[in-house]
């Protein structure tokens, strides 16, 4: 075969594979994040976590955001708030994080939930949440498989083999019960407590710096 003739079907042969993969992006509406493009987490680095508590422990603010880990709303306000709110009020003491994981979306959220408190057990229950966000799917469309949690526990630097093996009932069952208790019917809902008194909701939803800040002076 001549040169130019090998170079035209080469280049008839990737204009192909490129048209293809337009097509499928245009036919999935866009591309989509998948658990080997599970970012590392950064955000945290150096901030201590303990049983899920993100911060200094003496912090005189608590502020615990209720979530289903496959809500893309949840997804969008961990984007839009929580880099600032870490390195502005929790890496200065001022504000000690929780979350409560619920699942009331469908079985890839029970599943997702289950694998988050074993992430919690290691220290790293936010950095799990946050590479699961950079993965997250469609909902309920089956994506929270062992090899997906095994990606984002990866990233988060969790033991997966640890994780997966966690029943995680016990933070399942507090989370409903708070969520119960504070009236939270959708997520993300914020609360904050102040010392040793009663959490109290702020708010839902992708929540505005200015709304935040007021919140928790």
């Amino acid at each position: 075969m001549s040169n130019p003739l090998r170079r035209l079907l080469a280049a008839v042969t990737a204009a192909a594979v490129v048209t293809a993969a337009a097509i499928a992006v245009s036919a999935s509406g866009g591309t989509k994040h998948t658990a080997a493009t599970a970012p590392v987490s950064t955000t945290f680095r150096g901030i201590p976590e303990h049983a899920g508590v993100l911060g200094n422990p003496n912090a005189p603010i608590t502020l615990t955001e209720y979530v289903d880990l496959q809500c893309p709303i949840c997804a969008e306000a961990s984007e839009q708030t929580l880099p600032w709110l870490v390195q502005n009020d929790v890496r200065t003491g001022k504000v000690k994080l929780q979350i409560r994981t619920l699942h009331f979306i469908g079985p890839d959220s029970e599943r997702a939930a289950r694998v988050a408190s074993g992430a919690k057990a290691q220290g790293r229950l936010w950095p799990f949440v946050e590479s699961f966000y950079a993965a997250q799917g469609q909902e309920n469309s089956g994506y929270v498989t062992d090899a997906f949690l095994r990606s984002v526990a990866k990233a988060a630097g969790v033991n997966a083999d640890k994780a997966l093996a966690a029943g995680g009932q016990a933070d399942l069952d507090q989370a409903d019960s708070d969520a119960t208790r504070l009236g939270v019917t959708a997520t993300p809902t914020f609360t904050v407590a102040r010392g040793d008194g009663q959490p109290k909701v702020i708010g839902s939803g992708v929540l505005s710096r200015a709304a935040l800040e007021k919140a928790l002076r």
